[in-house]
């Protein structure tokens, strides 16, 4: 082996090309200055200083002794670039000092990099172009939007070994976007880059314009707490770092997986930490609008309604008969939730112009009249800005009603109580049968029960009359019959049985609504449609 040892400064202003069987050992103390290092199957002991001026070539495995301990410094007055169709694997300190940058070669003849040590910056970049940089245990050091970053633009991304404890990823694209990461599943190797927009897909300013994609070497068993960073200059117009979360999308952002929706950390730059991931893809940052405003709205339904209880029976419930897709065509839940009575939609329509409908969802009513998501929670939207919206309620048997006030989904606690008064709910006042809402007990309210073939309107007698609809149900020509254990639009009063004649009929329900005495009557809804 031929051995270089130098033990004082010295200087190579031309190129040093390492043959193979050849070492350059610096000692401790020592400074070597390179301009080019071209090696071909040798190696460099580093344990003081070797400062780099120009460009590393590696055509060979592994440039740097595993014993070296020193710092290799990228110096030079011009860009400078790593190539070689090896991997140059640097131990020690490696230290970016150039404010041209340095980067691994753009050019298919290059390799993945590996930094086995400490990755400082002092000032500039280290660009990835298209190869990967692993990092070591210890985290780099002095990166920043000033300083400099390992800038992830193309399709390279650096890789590090992540287990519970935090590992940051010094990375950004156009501007620096660090991201830490904690991994309370099995330790993985993940890789990181950052891209200069949302995910493809988005299709609102209510982000952050940056997001993170992020893979893992093996599939399976993460459980990722991920907390990207940004500039306030990162945040598009309808951003609220308020009410924000980070999620995860695996198909450019047509869905997500969302964390906590919560306040951002810092003052410019911001941060937010999103936890439980067990899949990787794109993480982005997205406010109220993904995550959802949590409203407090209450509804009885009169049909359900139980006066020595004061609150709806949940029949329907203890009986298993309610679906896990809701009656009105939106969506499917895994489950229902133990208290629920049944499904019914919310409109939200627009607070100045009411015949606006701007969104619905579908989600159920408890026993006390809550409206609940599928995890009993206070019922919570996505896909509304924060405003003032007229908010109307439906059920699938009842008439509908809807708010005579707006409600402001941007208070701190926004809520809507439609059974603590009539006037709660919006008066056509060319409706002259009927008040908009029905009251089940003094001074409580609720929606009126009898629509069974959903057209708005509640009919004994004549055209599309209700009472027609339960006959048909159990039978023209067998009123005596009884559906039993059903989930049906024609069961008015909500027991699971759809009855014609006998205790509990649901035709009595049609008849006690329009009046015994006056069956001709119709009840319709008071809406502004």
């Amino acid at each position: 082996m031929l051995a270089f040892l130098f033990w004082s400064a010295f200087s190579v202003y031309g190129q040093m090309t390492l043959s193979s069987g050849s070492q350059l050992v610096v000692n401790s103390g020592s400074t070597v200055v390179a301009n080019d290092i071209v090696n071909s199957g040798g190696t460099i002991k580093n344990n003081g200083n070797v400062s780099v001026q120009g460009d590393v070539t590696n055509n060979t495995s592994g440039l740097f002794d595993a014993t070296s301990s020193g710092t290799v410094t990228f110096n030079g007055s011009a860009a400078q670039e790593i190539t070689g169709d090896h991997d140059a694997a640097f131990y020690g300190t490696v230290d970016i000092n150039n404010a041209n940058g340095v980067s691994l070669t753009a050019t298919s003849t290059g390799a993945n990099q590996t930094i086995n040590g400490t990755l400082t910056f002092t000032s500039g970049n280290l660009t990835l172009n298209g190869f990967n940089l692993t990092i070591g245990t210890n985290d780099p050091t002095g990166a920043g939007s000033s300083t400099g970053y390992v800038k992830t633009n193309s399709t390279g991304v650096v890789k590090r070994n992540v287990g519970s404890s935090n590992v940051t990823y010094p990375v950004g694209n156009t501007s620096y976007n660090p991201v830490t990461l904690a991994n309370a599943g099995t330790a993985d190797y993940y890789g990181v880059r950052v891209v200069d927009n949302e995910p493809a897909n988005a299709s609102t300013n209510h982000m952050v314009n940056k997001s993170w994609a992020i893979s893992e070497n093996v599939a399976g068993g993460s459980d990722l707490t991920v907390t990207p960073q940004w500039a306030e200059s990162s945040e598009l117009t309808g951003f609220d770092r308020t009410s924000c979360q980070v999620g995860l999308t695996t198909n450019g952002g047509s869905s997500y997986t969302w964390g906590t929706v919560g306040g951002a950390t810092g003052s410019n730059p911001y941060t937010r930490a999103g936890s439980g991931f067990s899949n990787v893809g794109t993480f982005a940052v997205g406010d109220y609008y993904y995550g959802g405003l949590t409203v407090d709205l209450k509804v009885f339904l009169a049909g359900a309604y139980n006066t020595t209880n004061h609150n709806m029976d949940n029949t329907l419930n203890t009986a298993g008969l309610i679906p896990t897709t809701d009656p009105y065509g939106m969506g499917t839940t895994a489950s229902v939730p133990s208290g629920a009575v049944d499904w019914v939609k919310i409109v939200f329509r627009d607070g100045t112009t009411s015949t606006t409908l701007l969104d619905s969802v579908a989600k159920f009513v408890n026993q006390s009249g809550q409206i609940i998501n599928a995890d009993g929670s206070n019922m919570s939207v996505t896909g509304l800005e924060k405003g003032s919206y007229y908010v109307s309620i439906h059920h699938r048997n009842h008439l509908p009603a809807m708010s005579a006030s707006t409600v402001d989904l941007s208070a701190a606690s926004p809520s809507f109580d439609f059974s603590s008064a009539l006037a709660q709910a919006w008066n056509d006042a060319t409706v002259t049968s009927n008040a908009a809402m029905k009251e089940v007990e003094t001074g409580v309210w609720g929606l009126w029960e009898g629509d069974a073939n959903g057209d708005g309107y509640v009919k004994y007698n004549g055209t599309s009359a209700d009472r027609v609809a339960v006959l048909t149900a159990v039978g023209s020509s067998t009123p005596g019959n009884i559906v039993s254990s059903t989930y049906s639009a024609n069961d008015i009063n909500m027991d699971g049985n759809v009855k014609y004649n006998g205790t509990s009929a649901d035709r009595v329900s049609i008849l006690s609504v329009v009046g015994s005495s006056t069956p001709g009557t119709i009840f319709q809804q008071h809406l502004p449609h």
